[in-house]
Parts: structure tokens; sequence; C-alpha cells
């Protein structure tokens, strides 16, 4: 049936009314003269014009949408700063001179004042001189080797960064290069030819009905999505629903084969057909369960936003999703992981352990394991600061009144995204979470958002929302802290810099007792007992640790320097002492200058939690002098001798170790003035009225114990912190001199130097 149907056709266009340049039949003869060509294409064959080719094709039925669509595309309508005097730019935008011809045919409005550029249809088919309607063309179907001729460079960035080098990538990803398979039902997303021929079949039943073998063993390509025609257009429409529009183009495009998220293979599984290999479909990462409130079970897609799929991946660049043919452990691709950083609630490390824990019941490979990793989620015991809240909503569980709109420019990736495209116009109530599960502004959804690649990045070539120098919503002096501009470490500031200081307290001391006491107004403590309270510095404050110069994060006690050391540059890292600053900044290149980068881990850990290695070059580019003390990553001569990649390992561990034994032996200096500490809000409970050393002593518990790494980002700080606190705990003055059991604390003891000078 479909050779009669060609047969048909091909008669049809014979027998057409051609637009009179005398085609002999279609065989090729011509009387098109020098003046009506614009050239010739690379074998030397004639242009004609794509205005010739619009005049004919315009009045064949199968053909006058096409012509159409080509028109209101891109491949027509650019932008507003292409013209046909664009110079060099128009061997890609207008190679053939085809715009000026084709202008009375477009709205005058799309029509630049310099002229229009177009990329034409010999631009892609080759030269017509010898089609004519129903001759051959020299290219009859272009494929990616035609589009690779200008989608192909590095010198889009400023306008699309993200079709740099696209054909090269493309042609490297698993879109081009997995296994081609044109038999029936794989047809459908193994080939190209199946790709657009079954791009609508959407169910298990379906696809075993309708597809059949194809006769190409094209893969899939440019073509296989993109309307070619329409440039910029996808072949995939929108989806409808009674009137409603309920998919985009492109969620529509990508779901077709890698299925949706939006159902549950437990629930439907004629929806599913590769129900029983969970890494070819995306419901095991990216499907959330609206009914469990307090656990994250994957990424809630946008199903109508256009750019559904590319706001987190590179569709162009798609990597393998597994490390060899036997293995079903995830890619090292950046969205891998991010998955199992803490930014991605660590999800990908909880759905990879479900499936090995699946493969040791021998269930690899089944319906049960795909539904066990889909159910498989963070909680408020691995991830509080997505879960622990209904963050997109106003107001508390329990219905009383509370600020949780202020908490979504960190905790929602919604609200950060907003955040750091505007800071000073932000405001929450703006705040759009229409695609989670049945959200109103107020009661918000039972779903909640991990920080996804969006919240950071405009757009999937890695760049950044950059806010620039970052204001504080806590004073110094009575005045706002600004964070200094740090470059792509702007992005990290806000929601590592710290929401309070010591002087969100108004401290005053009664001259009899000396006794502190706290402002009412600001959080009082839930039993009533102000004077139990301390400043909430808030959570992982590793930029107000660093630049604790400027925000006066810890409670700085009088007479005492807190200045940094002469030698500290942990702020300056990475950057470029430029204004706007262009460098990576100290978050950047320490947490990403790594093999891992979107894991932001800089050094890796045993089962017990022993540093074993470092994984941030950053460290050992300055680390190699008298400061080095063993930070170097490899087997490297420095002026202190040889030093290797262990011994930096093992100085960074005795660094935490003795940190955090510093810590409890605070904590135990606060029980004993009857300060008990707890992880939740207001912190401490006891009944002893607290002096302000006492009170310092206890932010400065509560502040670095939240602040795991402040040993690193700001060592000296935090020792001195820790220090002037168990002073005054001691005895309730400033003497200068601290005393450890070092028997029970041997790495605080050699930490903090006991018995000898504050560091």
């Amino acid at each position: 049936m479909r050779k009669q149907w060609l047969v048909l056709l091909v008669a049809v266009l014979a027998s057409a009314t051609l637009w009179g340049c005398g085609s002999s039949g279609g065989s090729g003869g011509s009387d098109v003269t020098d003046t009506d060509v614009l050239g010739e294409d690379a074998a030397g064959n004639a242009i004609v014009s794509t205005a010739k080719c619009i005049e004919c094709h315009e009045t064949i039925s199968w053909s006058s949408d096409i012509v159409e669509g080509y028109l209101a595309g891109k491949h027509v309508i650019h932008s507003d700063h292409i013209t046909a005097e664009s110079g060099d730019c128009l061997q890609c935008h207008d190679p053939n001179g085809d715009g000026p011809g084709i202008e009375e045919l477009i709205d005058t409005a799309n029509v630049p004042a310099e002229g229009l550029a177009a990329v034409g249809c010999e631009t892609c088919h080759g030269g017509g001189e010898d089609h004519f309607g129903v001759g051959p063309m020299p290219i009859a179907k272009p494929g990616i080797d035609e589009c690779a001729t200008c989608h192909d460079n590095d010198i889009h960035h400023a306008y699309h960064p993200e079709a740099d080098f696209i054909a090269s990538n493309f042609l490297e990803s698993r879109h081009y290069t997995a296994s081609v398979r044109n038999e029936a039902i794989c047809s459908k997303c193994h080939t190209d030819e199946g790709g657009r021929l079954y791009r609508n079949v959407s169910t298990k039943t379906q696809l075993e009905a309708t597809v059949l073998p194809v006769s190409s063993d094209e893969p899939v390509q440019c073509k296989t999505c993109h309307d070619p025609h329409n440039a910029g257009g996808l072949l995939m429409a929108e989806v409808e629903d009674h009137g409603h529009v309920v998919a985009s183009a492109e969620y529509a495009t990508c779901s077709t084969c890698h299925m949706s998220d939006r159902e549950d293979p437990a629930d439907n599984p004629e929806w599913m057909y590769h129900d029983e290999v969970y890494y070819r479909v995306i419901s095991d990462t990216h499907y959330d369960d609206p009914a469990t409130e307090n656990v994250i079970e994957g990424y809630v897609i946008d199903p109508l936003n256009e750019r559904a799929c590319r706001d987190c991946h590179d569709v162009h660049t798609v990597m393998e999703i597994r490390a060899d043919e036997d293995s079903s452990s995830f890619s090292n691709t950046i969205n891998d992981q991010w998955s199992k950083s803490p930014h991605g609630g660590f999800i990908g490390d909880i759905k990879l352990q479900t499936a090995e824990a699946y493969d040791d019941m021998d269930l690899n490979r089944t319906a049960e394991q795909l539904t066990a990793i889909k159910e498989a989620g963070t909680d408020d015991t691995i991830s509080p600061a997505w879960t622990h809240y209904n963050w997109d909503s106003t107001f508390q569980e329990d219905g009383v009144t509370a600020d949780r709109g202020s908490c979504q420019e960190c905790h929602t990736a919604t609200g950060a995204m907003n955040y750091l495209n505007d800071p000073e116009n932000y405001d929450f109530a703006n705040n759009d979470f229409s695609h989670l599960d049945n959200w109103d502004a107020v009661g918000g959804s039972t779903q909640n958002e991990l920080l996804y690649c969006w919240g950071c990045h405009s757009n999937n070539s890695g760049e950044l929302r950059n806010p620039g120098a970052t204001s504080r919503p806590y004073t110094v002096d009575g005045v706002n802290v600004t964070m200094p501009d740090t470059g792509n470490s702007n992005v990290c500031i806000n929601c590592h810099g710290a929401r309070g200081n010591v002087e969100g307290y108004a401290l005053t001391a009664d001259p009899a007792t000396s006794m502190a006491t706290v402002n009412p107004g600001f959080a009082p403590a839930v039993d009533g007992n102000t004077t139990k309270n301390v400043t909430n510095a808030h959570y992982l404050v590793a930029s107000a640790t660093l630049y604790a110069a400027d925000t006066k994060i810890g409670y700085e006690y009088a007479d005492q320097s807190y200045a940094p050391v002469p030698y500290f540059e942990h702020g300056s890292i990475g950057l470029n002492a430029d204004s706007p600053e262009t460098g990576a900044g100290p978050c950047v290149a320490c947490h990403m200058q790594t093999a891992e980068s979107h894991t932001f881990e800089v050094v890796e850990k045993d089962d017990m939690g022993v540093i074993t290695a470092l994984t941030s070059t950053a460290c050992v580019e300055c680390h190699t002098g008298a400061h080095g003390a063993g930070l170097v990553a490899e087997d490297t001569e420095t002026e202190n001798g040889l030093q290797t990649a262990e011994a930096a390992a093992a100085f960074l561990e005795e660094e935490a170790e003795g940190y955090h034994e510093a810590l409890e032996i605070l904590n135990q200096a606060l029980i004993a003035k009857g300060l008990t500490f707890s992880n939740n809000y207001p912190y401490f409970s006891g009944d002893s009225w607290i002096n302000e050393g006492t009170f310092g002593a206890a932010h400065n518990y509560n502040y670095l114990h939240h602040e795991p790494g402040a040993y690193a980002h700001n060592r000296y700080y935090a020792k001195r912190l820790i220090f002037d606190s168990l002073d005054w705990l001691d005895n309730g003055v400033l003497d200068g001199t601290i005393t450890i059991d070092a028997a029970t604390y041997p790495e605080a003891d050699a930490w903090l130097a006991s018995g000898a000078a504050r560091p």
C-alpha cells in the first residue's frame, strides 16, 4: 500500500502546474539562465533560490503546510541581531542570499531594517537546477551531516549557549551511538524512521499492535525529534485533554520513549513498556508520590514547561546510564553526581542501594525492583533541608501561621531561582509551585522540591544565576551585612551565609547580676524563659564562617581579637580581583574543582566517616609550603620534603577530630552550667539563668555545631571562639588558659594547644 501511495504522489507531482522553468518532464532539462541563480552549491549545482521553491510548493496540498511552517520558523525569522548585512554570520544564517527574495512573504515586523537573512531550502537540499518539482535533488533527505554544517561550532555562546558543538556532542551521545534496533516494537525508539512514524504510540498495547519493522538502519538523529522545515520546532505537538494543554511539545517528545513520570506502574502497568528495566525509564528517579508528604521519591517535572527536560539535561549530550552491559550502576554524569549530593537529597545513592538490594534477592530487572526503586526516597532523617517542613506553604502543618515563605529562597528550587534572578525585588508571594500536586499558595502541596539544577543554573550549559554581592538579613553595628562579590560562588552565598548573628538579640547586662536578657519580641522560648534562647545562625553557614570578619557570626568576647591571621586567604580563593568578579570564588573553586564536581565533596570518607583522601585540587594549589602541613594530593616534592596524599588525608582527619572533640568539650561545659543542647528550636533548655558570656558560649556551640567544616573554612576563627567560650565557662573570666583532659580528648588537646597561649 505504501508503494502504491508513493507512485500516486509522483504522478500527481509530475502533472502539477509547475513554475514555468521548463522542467522537460522532470528529467533535468532547464531553461534557467545565469541571471536566475544565486550561485552554486559545493557540488557545482546551480542554486535557483528559495523564492522559486516556495512559488511551487505553496500550491501543493502536501507541502503547503511545510511552506507555512518554514516561513514561521527560525531558519527564516532569526532574531533582532542577524540581518542581510551581518557579514561573516551569513555563511550560516543566509549562505545563498535567499533572505531578500522572501521578505514579502513574511510579516514586515519580522524584516530587519537592514534586510532579511534566511537559511534557504537549497542550503540543506543542495542546488535545485535539476529539480523543478519532480526531478532529482542533490540531497533529498538531509541528515545530521547537513545540520552539522552550521550547528557545530563554539561561536554561539552569547546568544545560544546550549548550541556550542551541538552536532559533535550528539554524534558521541547515546542517542546516536546506541544500538540500532529496527525490528518491530524496538524501532519506535531505536531508529530515526521508527521514531518519526510511531512517535504518537504511547501504551504497551498500542506498541505491540502498531509498531512494525522499518527498513532503515539510521539511528536517532536531528530529524527524529525536530521539524527541519519549522526550525526550532519539534515534530511532536503539545498534548491537549478536553481543550486544555497538559504537556509541552518537549515533554511529549522525550517521554514518548523515556515514558511519563506521572503514572505509577503498580497502578497502571499498561502505561509502561520497559517496566522490568528500571534504568530505561525516567520514572525511577522522576516520580514523587504526592501521598508521602515527608518523603521525596524523585524529581517533580512540570510537564507544561517548554523546557521540561532541558532545564536539567543537555538532551544532545546523552551519556551511557550504565557502567557496562552487565551493570545497573548509575553513570558518572553531572546529573548523577547531583543526585548523590546533599542538594539532591542523596536520592541517587538511595535508589542505587535499593536496586542492589533487589539484585541480591535475584530480582534484578523485574517489575518488583522498579516499583521498589520508585518508592525509595529521602526523608527527614537524611535530608531535613528538603523534607522537614511543607516549604511551599506559608503556614506550619498545625495551622499556626509561620513564615515558611521566607524559607523558600533556600529550601526550594523555585524560590532559589527567583531569588538569584533578582534579589532586590524577590518576593516569596510570587513563587509559583503549581507543578506540585494540588498546590495552593497558603496550604502548599504534599510534595516538596530538592535543589534542582535550574535553581542555580540558567541553562544546561552550566551558566549560573549570579546575583552579585549578596546582602544578608542581619546586621553588624546596625548595618546590614553585605557579602563580597565572589564571582560564580555568589550562587552559594545566600543559602550558606547564615540567617542571623548575635546582634539579632538585644543583649543587656544587669550590673548587679551580670545577667543577659533577650529581646522578647525576637524569638521567645517555648517554655517562656526567653533567656534560654540563642541566636539562630542557621545551618551549614560556611560562607558566613569564611567571611567572619564581615559577618561577626560568632559571639566575640570583648577585648579579644578575632581578626584573620596574616596568611589567611581562604576568602580570596578562585577570585580574579576584577569588577564584577569573574572568578570561580572559594565555594566553587574548593567544592567543585574535583573529578565529580556536582557531589560538592572536598574529601572522601570511609564507612566510619574517616577522611581517606582529598578530591579537591584547590587545597594543594596553595598548601605546599610552610602552612601546607601535608596538604598535597599526590606524592610531591615541597620545601618540607616528600609529602604524600595519605599524609594530606591524615592531617585533615586530625583537624576534623580535634575540632569535633573540642566542640564536645564545650557541650559538656554548657551542660555543667545547666544548659542542655537540642537540635530542635529553641536549641537549649535548662533551669539556670545565663550571663552574657555564657549566652555567647551557647551561641558559639550552636553555630559551630551546625557548621561541621569550620575547621577548614576559617580554622583560627573557630579555634578562638571555642577557646574563649571554654575559658569563660571555666571561671567567668577570660584569663587566656583552658584545661583539657588529654587522655579523654587527645585530638582536641593537640588542636587547641591546651595550656598554651590562646590561638
